[in-house]
């Protein structure tokens, strides 16, 4: 494949991916959608989040580990009541990774 072929082949993709992923963009604006849609689209976002991290709090050399030992899930749960209890984003993170340092290095 020569490189004006690769360059045409780029932009030809370039242009088909961003056509894709307007549509959905400028139809959602666009379109009357059945009430229960919109409901149901606000739960996408944590159900991504959670399957981003649960497997990276919980899975360990390709095994399920939960354990009190485990840093990770013990930094998990804090960063889950941290979060419940005061809604603060910063201070969710600090206190996760404050409590996953401190048991890392004990």
């Amino acid at each position: 494949m020569s490189n004006l072929q690769l360059t045409f082949t780029v932009i030809i993709i370039g242009i088909g991916t961003f056509l894709f992923r307007f549509s959905f963009i400028y139809l959602y604006g666009n379109l009357k959608l059945p009430d229960w849609i919109p409901r149901a689209m606000r739960f996408v976002p944590p159900a991504v989040l959670s399957a981003l991290i649960f497997p990276a709090i919980l899975i360990k050399d390709e095994v399920v580990w939960m354990s009190p030992q485990n840093p990770r899930l013990v930094a998990g749960i804090v960063a889950i009541i941290v979060a419940w209890k005061t809604k603060n984003l910063l201070l969710t993170i600090a206190t996760g990774l404050g409590i996953f340092w401190l048991i890392t290095f004990i």
